[in-house]
């Protein structure tokens, strides 16, 4: 009897044979895994995966299968399991192995759950199984301790077991729908191919086409302190690139040019130790947008990987547009590209998923350099595990981790609540004294802080005694938001055409909208009036520069980051940040209320320097 993995494709009479596919999908599994010195784990769990389409039962099912395509009906509502038969070899082999095998089609199981099934699997079907695999001569043995030392290698607690599981599960998984692709779509798996060889893709040549363009913005760029500070963090990344691979802190004060330096860092280290990619992930799709456009009009549209729930249709040709979202698509699914920008969450979810389509792209983080930006937003009550993880990819997975913000969190840290990484282990890659004086540089605004308690009416009043005519006001919820924006649209009820809205209660292409509005307010070419009232989606990381801002009480770092939309270029002498407190303004409860009150008694210091990179401890 032959044996089939799969039926023939569309208008094909040819068959994929499944001991082909289990060794071809073994071995691929294994050249992924061996980047991480664990291919012999990743080869038997390729080798077994799909052990049970041995079973008579199977290949009858896979037979009514093409019988019904053929007729232009649908395939069998009785489908016939499979995966929990190489499960059920795997575990009496070596455990480990069967939980990847069990969950390549449905995710990664709990260990109860899958041996609850183990246990109901009949012997005559799993003897059968058996005999059909030893008559093609299927290797079914295993040599335990040279697989028992590749685990005892990279595990070295409980998250880290976790962790090697998930990166094993995604070899398999992507090797796995690779071979299956190249056996239903051979142009799909063609296509892929061809533009993994793709020259101008290489790590090498996206550098040498970064270097050509920073020489360009230097030598156009005008002599400001802003510029000259832009320099110096530019040459300081490229200095900090030889370093050894391990947790890296990119400090650089708002408009210092973090996005283009950073990714200096991030190609020049790549090429010095022959990484395969780099992975900057963003936690708001505002900024990944205004990212993103930063890195294509660098490298060109194809270059860039964006992957986030917002991405908008391309433009242009339609035939192009349909070619390049086509090989988007493939690349977003096991991020087989040298250069990605994704969310924070994206990132954290496919670390700790347990779902194939999530965690199929996880041993492409292996060999990479991930960027954090904006890495204060990280939420506190899952910093636990997510620093664990980022710990243990540096250990085991050759993985560089930069940690990017102008108000960099204390995780050096180790305390009954949280253990960060151990004192000592982050290099920063901008000197602490070149740091500070950055920072100094680069203080281009004023902070007032009002000694008593605002109404809306109050906010609107002050902006009217100023005379301002651009202005940025960030609160803390949408409802605050609403409210001010009424109390300002009444105090300036005769003309409200330049008064602008930001939250998450508008869509994403409408957000999009107004921050175009907005930039061509403030374009000093055009210099029209303009008051934005927004919520916290704007405080960090989005370009704007305004003369005034106003922010209500928050979080310390939260008004550092605020404050980095005031005076942005620096071209005025200062800019003013008034941060006042709300009479019935609300504050996000938790972690949030509690920073909060901690901020307003800093805040009553009298000799507290805001501009200080070091005031700022989690």
């Amino acid at each position: 009897m032959q044996f089939s993995a799969h039926t023939p494709p569309r208008n094909s009479g040819k068959w994929h044979p499944l001991k082909a596919h289990l060794s071809k999908v073994a071995k691929r599994a294994e050249k992924l895994a061996n980047k991480f010195k664990a291919g012999k784990l990743a080869y038997y769990g390729g080798l077994w995966h799909d052990l049970g389409k041995y079973n008579p039962d199977f290949q009858k099912y896979l037979e009514q299968c093409d019988r019904a395509s053929k007729l232009g009906k649908k395939a069998p509502h009785q489908k016939v399991p499979h995966a929990k038969y190489g499960a059920k070899l795997a575990a009496e082999k070596f455990q480990p192995i069967a939980f990847l095998i069990y969950g390549h089609h449905g995710g990664l199981p709990r260990q109860a759950d899958m041996n609850d099934r183990l246990a109901e699997i009949k012997s005559e079907i799993y003897a059968q199984i058996l005999e059909n695999a030893s008559s093609e001569s299927l290797n079914l043995d295993i040599n335990s301790s040279e697989i028992e030392q590749q685990l005892v290698n990279l595990v070295t607690n409980e998250y880290s077991y976790e962790l090697l599981l998930r990166i094993l599960f995604s070899c398999l998984v992507d090797a796995d729908y690779l071979d299956t692709e190249t056996h239903f779509e051979p142009e799909t798996a063609d296509i892929r191919e061809a533009n993994k060889k793709r020259e101008d893709f290489k790590i090498n040549r996206l550098w040498q086409t970064l270097e050509k363009s920073q020489q360009k913005l230097i030598d156009d760029a005008e002599d400001t302190k802003v510029n000259q500070v832009r320099s110096q963090v530019y040459q300081a990344c490229l200095d900090a690139a030889i370093l050894k691979p391990g947790i890296f802190r990119l400090a650089v004060p708002t408009g210092g040019g973090k996005t283009r330096s950073g990714l200096a860092f991030a190609l020049s280290h790549a090429v010095k130790y022959n990484l395969d990619r780099v992975i900057v992930a963003v936690p708001y799709t505002s900024i990944i947008e205004q990212t993103v456009k930063v890195y294509r009009d660098i490298f060109g549209q194809d270059a860039v990987l964006e992957h986030h729930s917002a991405i908008q249709p391309d433009k242009g040709n339609e035939e192009d547009a349909r070619s390049r979202q086509a090989i988007a698509r493939l690349a977003t699914q096991n991020w087989d590209a040298p250069l990605i920008v994704t969310t924070t969450v994206q990132l954290f979810e496919s670390l700790f998923a347990r779902r194939t389509s999530k965690c199929r792209k996880l041993h492409n983080i292996v060999n990479s350099v991930i960027i954090l930006d904006e890495v204060q937003t990280l939420p506190i009550f899952l910093l636990d595990p997510i620093l664990n993880v980022l710990k243990d990819l540096c250990a085991h997975y050759n993985v560089s981790i930069v940690l990017c913000t102008a108000t960099q969190p204390a995780f050096e840290i180790n305390n009954p609540y949280l253990k960060g990484f151990p004192f000592g282990s982050m290099r920063d890659i901008v000197p602490t004294e070149l740091a500070k004086e950055h920072f100094s540089v680069l203080s281009r605004v004023n902070y007032h802080i009002p000694e008593t308690a605002w109404s809306w009416q109050d906010l609107a009043e002050d902006i009217k005694q100023r005379q301002a005519s651009q202005v940025l006001i960030i609160l803390n919820t949408r409802k605050d938001a609403l409210n001010a924006l009424d109390a300002t649209a009444n105090a300036n009820e005769t003309n409200t055409d330049y008064l602008f809205h930001l939250s998450t209660l508008l869509c994403g292409q409408h957000r999009r909208e107004v921050l175009e509005q907005v930039r061509d307010r403030l374009n000093p070419k055009n210099h029209r009036p303009c008051i934005l009232i927004s919520t916290q989606v704007v405080e960090a990381g989005v370009d704007l520069d305004f003369p005034l801002v106003y922010r209500a009480i928050a979080p310390l770092d939260r008004i550092v980051q605020a404050a980095g939309r005031c005076n942005r270029e620096g071209k005025l002498a200062k800019g003013d940040v008034v941060i006042f407190n709300p009479q019935d303004g609300k504050v996000p409860p938790e972690e949030y209320n509690t920073a909060v009150n901690e901020t307003t008694k800093l805040l009553k210091r009298k000799n507290l320097n805001l501009h200080d990179p070091n005031i700022n401890p989690i």
